[in-house]
C-alpha cells in the first residue's frame, strides 16, 4: 500500500490536533520524575503505584512516570524498585488536572514536593541542575530565558552565554577563540556550513523560538569531538509536550533608521517574500548550456565563441542595475506551534511536535569605509610601525539597505516501541535570505576618480537536518546498561545569484564640469553568481556501562564510535561587459551614438539594440579556481570512565582516537564531464596515501590533510557539599586546517576581504587546555560561578597579509599562542539584601581574557623565500575582545513570574577586525554596548505579550587603524552611548583614525501569542 505526501501530510497533522480523550470526565493525572539520591541521574524501572485504586506506572530512561485515569482526591504514591529504599509521597489530584510527585530513590527522609501544573524541562533551573552534574566545564540558555530577552536568532541569544562573543552577528567566539576553534552540533549530531570560507555554521541559521537550550561545553571529555579549542555549542531544538498545546503568535517592529523612511529594493521576483526561489536572477541558460569554454568573444582569449553566439548569450541578462524605491514597512513575523502526546496501549507512547516561525525585516545604515595601504616597506619588511605612513586607497560613503526574510521550521517525534526503549524522529529546515542594495560614492586615490557605485545582492542561505535516532536500556546478567545511537544527514546551501554591481567614475577634481562615465571592463560593470553546497553525514552510538568501584560507588564506564562524512561544493562566475576595443561602454552606443553630457541610466547604456558586434557584449572572467570540491572523512573511537574517586571526588575521563582524512582539488568549470564532487577520486586518493602507490586514473588533489590521534581527557569534581563543586581539568584538543585553509589556490572571498590563497604546507594546531571552577547553585534557579582557565597553542592557523599583493591573504603557522582568562557568573535574587527586595532578580556574566599569537622571526620569512609578511611579530588573537560582560536585571510584578520587566546590558571589548601585512597596521572593532529592555506579560491565562525595546543608546560600531601620520586619538572606553554624549566605564586610548563607522538605530517589537489549550 503506498501512501502519497499529501496523504501523509494530513495524517500528521490530524494526529497532531486529534486531542484524544482517553480519560474518564473529570479524570486527572499524576506524573513525575524519580532520581537517584545520590548522583541525581534518571532512574528507569522505578514503579509509581497508588494502591487504593488499583493504578501504577514506571520510569522510562529519562526518570519520568504516569499513572492515567486518576479521580479526584487525596492519594497516597509509592514509589518501589529492587534494592532501593521505597518512598511514599502524597498527593492531592483535582479538577482533572496534571499533579506532579518528583522523588529521590535511596534516601531515608525526603521533603514532599507536589507540583499542580507540567513541569517544564526547558526551563533556567532545570538547565542549571544539568549543569552542576554535567561532566564537563557548561554554560547555558534555556527556553525559558531566551523569551525574556528580544532575540531573534541563536547568534543574539549565545552572547548572553558566560564566555561568548559573536562577530559578524552570527559567528561564535568562545573564550576569545576564532569560529574556526569551535563547532556545533544540533540535537548532539555536527552540521555543514552555509559559508564557503569557514568552518563553523553561522547561529543566524537558528531561529529563537525553535530552541529548546542551548549549551556551550567549554571543556573537553572523550564522548564529544575533539576537534576545538574554545568550545562546543549544543544546540537542542524543542521536544514534544506532556499534553496537547497550540500557540498562534504575531509580531512587528519599528526601527527608528528604517522605518517609514526613503528604502531602495529591486525587483527579484514574485517568491522572494519566500525565500525559496532564484526568481528573475537566474543565469541565462544559453551561457549554462555552453560549458567547454569561457563565455567570451574569440580574441579576447585563448578560447571563446563566435560574436553572434556572444551577442545571443548577452541578450539574455538581465537589464535591471538601478534599484528602485519605496517606503519601508513595519517589520513583521508569525510563529505557529502545535504538539501532542497519545498514550497508544500498553508501555507505548507517541510525541509529536511542529513549529514554524518567519520574520521579514528592514535594517537601512549609512557608513563610512576607508581602505589604507603602506607606502614604507623595503623587500616586503615594513620599515617601521613608527615611520610606516598610511595612503587611503579610496574613501567612500555608502547607504546600504537590506531585507531580510527568515524562516524555520521543525518536525520532532518520539515513539516509545516500550518502556525502554525509544525511537526519535527529529526534522529542522532554516531559510535566511538578504536582499541588499548599496549605494555608495567617494574618492577612489589609486586610480584617480570620484566614483559612484550601485550593487544590487542577492543571498540566499538554507539548512535542512534530518535525525533518526534511538535510546534503548538493556539488561545484561541484571545489570542495566544503555545504548544510544543515531543517524543524521544535513545540507547547506548558499546561493548568490546574480550580483550586479555598476560604477561611474570622473576624473577627481572635474566633478561637476565633466560627465560622470559608466566603466567597462574588469573594472566596471559586473554580474556574479555563486554556489556552495555543503553535505553532512553522520552515524554513531555511545553504549554505557553502569558498574561500581572499589567501595561500591555507582560507577559509569562508556565507549562509543562516531563517523563524519563531508562533500562540500563552490563555485562561482564571473562577467563584465566589454566593448569591440578597450574603453568604456557608454563610448559603444551603438556603435556609433556619441556619449552625452550626463551620467546614462545602465538600462539605457545595455539596451539590448545596444548590443552586438559594433555595441558591447558580456565577456566571462570565470578562473578555473573559481571552482573546488572537497571531502573529509573522520572516523573516532573513545572510552570514557565516570567514576566517584570517594564519595566527593569524582573523576571523569580517558581518551579519543581520531583518524582524519581531507582533500581539496579545483573544478575545471569548462569541462563537462567534471560533476560537482567527483573532480577527484576520493576513494582512491585514500588507498593511494595509504598503500603508498601511484594510481594513473587518479586526478591530485591540490591539497591533502591526513592524521591520527589519540587526545587524552581528565577531569576532576569535587562536591564541596549537595550544592557547591570544585572542578580541575586538563585535556588536549587539536584544530585542523579546514578546505579553503589548506587549498593552494586563489580565489577571491565571496564575503568580502578582497584576494585569498591557501597554503597546503598548514599543518594541525594543538591545544594544550587548562581549567579550574568553583560553582555553587544556591537554589534551584541561581548561580554562583567562577572559573580560571589556560590555553597553550602550538602552530596556530592565522590569517596574514602577502607581501606580493597588498591586498592579498594568505593562511600560516603561528609559532605559538596562549590564552588566559577568568570567568564569573552570578544568577541571584536580591532578597539576599532585604526581603523587599524578593521580586527583584539579577544575574551577570563576564570574563576577562588575555591572549597572545607569536610568530616567526623576521629572518624565518627571509630565509624560507615566502611571501608572508605579518606586520607585527606578536599580537592578540584575531577576534578576541579582553572582556566581556552581560548584566541583566528583572522585577516581577506577581509571584509565578508571568508579569515580568528585564534589563539586559551586552558590551565586548576592543578586539582585531583584519589582520595587518607588509606594514599596514591591525584595525580594531571598538568597544559596543547594547542596552534592552523586554517587558512579558500573561494574562486570561492564554494570552502572552512581549514589548521589547532594542538597542536602545544606539552604539556606534567603529573600526579603528593606527595611522603614525594623522594627530587623532581613538579611546578604547567601556561605557554606552545617550543621543550624542558618550558615558564611560573603564577604558585606555589607541592612536588611530575611524575607517568604518555607522549606527543601526533602536528597535522597538511587540508580539502577542496565544495558547489554544
Amino acid at each position: 500500500m503506498k501512501i502519497s505526501k499529501k496523504s501523509l501530510v494530513g495524517i500528521i497533522l490530524s494526529l497532531c490536533f486529534l486531542n484524544i480523550p482517553i480519560l474518564a470526565q473529570g479524570a486527572g493525572k499524576v506524573q513525575g520524575q524519580a532520581l537517584d539520591a545520590q548522583t541525581a541521574e534518571p532512574m528507569f524501572g522505578v514503579t509509581a503505584v497508588i494502591r487504593s485504586i488499583n493504578k501504577f506506572g514506571r520510569t522510562d530512561v529519562d526518570g519520568n512516570y504516569e499513572i492515567l485515569g486518576v479521580p479526584d482526591g487525596n492519594y497516597t504514591v509509592e514509589f518501589i524498585m529492587q534494592g532501593m529504599e521505597t518512598q511514599k509521597k502524597s498527593v492531592s489530584v483535582s479538577g482533572g488536572k496534571i499533579s506532579r510527585v518528583n522523588v529521590a530513590m535511596g534516601v531515608k527522609r525526603l521533603e514532599e514536593v507536589v507540583v499542580e501544573d507540567r513541569a517544564l524541562n526547558d526551563t533556567e533551573a532545570s538547565l542549571l541542575k544539568f549543569q552542576k552534574k554535567a561532566a564537563a566545564v557548561s554554560d547555558g540558555i534555556s527556553a525559558q530565558a531566551i523569551q525574556k530577552t528580544p532575540d531573534s536568532s541563536a547568534g543574539d541569544v549565545i552572547r548572553r552565554v558566560t564566555g561568548i562573543t559573536l562577530v559578524g552577528g552570527r559567528f561564535v567566539f568562545v573564550r576569545g577563540l576564532g569560529e574556526r576553534y569551535s563547532n556545533t552540533l544540533l540535537n548532539n549530531s555536527p552540521l555543514p556550513s552555509t559559508e564557503p570560507n569557514k568552518r563553523i555554521v553561522p547561529l543566524d541559521l537558528f531561529p529563537a523560538s525553535l530552541i529548546k537550550n542551548i549549551v556551550v561545553s567549554k571543556t573537553f571529555i572523550p564522548e564529544d569531538q575533539a576537534e576545538f579549542a574554545g568550545g562546543t555549542v549544543k544546540i537542542e531544538t524543542k521536544d514534544y509536550p506532556d499534553q496537547f498545546f497550540v500557540k498562534v503568535g504575531l509580531q512587528t517592529g519599528y526601527n527608528s533608521n528604517t522605518t517609514f523612511q526613503n528604502f531602495k529594493t529591486y525587483s527579484g521576483g514574485g517568491q522572494d517574500w519566500l525565500g525559496l526561489s532564484e526568481g528573475n536572477r537566474t543565469r541565462p541558460d544559453i551561457v549554462s548550456t555552453l560549458p567547454d569554454a569561457p563565455f567570451k568573444q574569440v580574441g579576447s582569449g585563448q578560447y571563446g565563441y563566435n560574436a553572434a553566439m556572444v551577442t545571443i548569450g548577452s541578450l539574455q541578462f538581465s537589464n535591471q542595475w538601478t534599484p528602485t524605491q519605496m517606503n519601508a514597512p513595519l517589520n513583521k513575523g508569525f510563529n505557529f506551534s502545535i504538539g501532542n502526546k497519545f498514550d497508544l496501549g500498553g508501555d507505548r507512547k507517541l510525541g509529536l511536535i511542529f513549529a514554524i516561525t518567519y520574520s521579514n525585516d528592514y535594517q537601512y545604515r549609512r557608513e563610512t569605509d576607508v581602505l589604507n595601504r603602506a607606502g614604507a616597506v623595503v623587500s616586503g619588511i615594513p620599515v617601521g610601525d613608527k615611520n610606516t605612513k598610511l595612503n587611503p586607497a579610496y574613501r567612500y560613503n555608502q547607504q546600504i539597505y537590506n531585507e531580510s526574510v527568515n524562516w524555520g521550521t521543525i518536525l520532532n517525534t518520539t515513539f516509545q516501541v516500550a518502556n525502554g526503549h525509544r525511537l526519535h524522529f527529529k526534522n529542522f529546515f532554516s531559510v535566511n535570505n538578504d536582499k541588499e542594495v548599496m549605494v555608495y560614492s567617494g574618492q577612489n586615490s589609486a586610480s584617480g576618480q570620484t566614483i559612484g557605485s550601485a550593487k544590487l545582492n542577492y543571498i540566499m542561505r538554507n539548512l535542512y537536518s534530518s535525525q533518526l535516532s534511538g535510546d534503548h536500556i538493556i539488561n545484561l546478567g541484571g545489570v542495566k546498561t544503555k545504548l544510544e545511537w543515531r543517524g543524521a544527514q544535513s545540507e547547506a546551501n548558499r546561493n548568490q545569484p546574480d550580483m550586479r554591481d555598476t560604477i561611474y567614475a570622473v576624473q577627481t577634481g572635474l566633478e561637476g564640469q565633466a560627465p560622470a562615465v559608466l566603466q567597462g571592463g574588469t573594472l566596471g560593470s559586473s554580474q556574479f553568481f555563486s554556489k556552495t553546497k555543503d553535505l553532512s553525514r553522520h552515524a554513531g552510538f555511545d553504549y554505557e556501562i553502569p558498574f561500581n568501584q572499589w567501595d561500591g560507588l555507582q560507577s559509569k564506564l562508556k565507549i562509543g564510535y562516531s563517523a563524519v562524512q563531508r562533500e562540500r561544493g563552490f563555485e562561482a562566475e564571473r562577467y563584465f561587459f566589454r566593448g569591440p576595443s578597450s574603453g568604456s561602454p557608454t563610448n559603444f552606443l551603438g556603435g556609433a551614438t556619441p556619449v552625452p553630457n550626463y551620467p546614462v541610466p545602465p538600462e539605457v547604456v545595455y539596451n539590448p539594440l545596444n548590443r552586438g558586434p559594433k555595441g558591447y557584449y558580456v565577456d566571462e572572467a570565470t578562473q578555473p579556481t573559481d571552482q573546488y570540491n572537497a571531502k573529509q572523512k573522520l572516523f573516532a573511537k573513545y572510552l570514557q570512565v565516570d567514576m566517584p574517586l570517594t564519595p566527593k571526588l569524582r573523576f571523569i575521563g580517558g581518551a579519543r582516537y581520531e583518524d582524519n582524512y581531507q582533500a581539496v582539488a579545483t573544478k575545471n568549470p569548462f569541462d563537462p564531464n567534471a560533476s560537482f564532487f567527483d573532480s577527484f577520486n576520493f576513494k582512491s586518493y585514500l588507498n593511494s596515501y595509504e598503500l603508498s602507490v601511484v594510481d594513473p586514473n587518479f586526478r591530485s588533489p591540490a591539497a591533502i590533510n591526513a592524521s591520527k590521534n589519540l587526545l587524552p581527557s581528565s577531569n576532576f569534581v569535587y562536591a564541596l557539599d549537595d550544592k557547591t563543586n570544585l572542578r580541575v581539568s586538563y585535556t588536549e584538543t587539536i584544530s585542523r586546517p579546514d578546505f579553503r585553509e589548506m587549498a593552494p589556490f586563489q580565489f577571491f572571498n565571496v564575503l568580502g576581504g578582497g584576494i585569498e590563497k591557501g597554503n597546503q604546507f598548514l599543518t594541525k594546531t594543538y591545544i594544550h587546555n587548562y581549567d579550574f571552577r568553583y560553582e555553587k547553585f544556591p537554589n534551584p534557579d541561581e548561580i554562583i560561578a567562577i572559573g580560571v582557565f589556560g590555553k597553550q597553542m602550538s602552530s596556530p592557523i592565522e590569517k596574514v597579509m602577502e607581501v606580493d599583493s597588498q591586498f592579498r591573504y594568505t593562511y600560516t603557522n603561528a609559532k605559538s599562542a596562549y590564552v588566559h582568562g577568568i570567568e564569573l557568573e552570578v544568577r541571584k535574587s536580591l532578597s539576599i539584601f532585604t526581603p523587599k527586595l524578593e521580586r527583584w532578580a539579577f544575574g551577570l556574566n563576564t570574563f576577562f581574557i588575555k591572549s597572545e599569537v607569536q610568530f616567526q622571526d623576521w629572518i624565518y620569512y627571509q630565509l624560507s623565500g615566502t611571501t608572508q609578511r605579518p606586520t607585527n611579530l606578536s599580537r592578540p588573537l584575531q577576534g578576541q575582545s579582553p572582556y566581556v560582560y552581560n548584566v541583566n536585571l528583572r522585577y516581577r510584578f506577581d509571584d509565578n513570574g508571568d508579569h515580568t520587566l528585564t534589563m539586559l546590558y551586552n558590551e565586548f571589548g576592543p578586539r582585531i577586525n583584519a589582520v595587518g601585512g607588509i606594514g599596514i597596521p591591525d584595525t580594531y572593532e571598538r568597544p559596543v554596548g547594547m542596552l534592552d529592555f523586554v517587558y512579558n506579560l500573561k494574562f486570561l491565562e492564554k494570552w502572552d505579550i512581549k514589548l521589547a525595546a532594542r538597542n536602545v543608546t544606539d552604539s556606534r560600531i567603529k573600526i579603528v587603524q593606527e595611522n603614525p601620520i594623522l594627530d587623532s586619538t581613538v579611546h578604547y572606553n567601556s561605557g554606552f552611548n545617550i543621543g550624542n554624549t558618550f558615558v564611560p566605564v573603564f577604558g585606555h586610548s589607541y592612536k588611530g583614525e575611524t575607517i568604518n563607522s555607522y549606527r543601526l538605530g533602536p528597535t522597538i517589537t511587540f508580539s502577542v501569542t496565544y495558547n489554544l489549550n
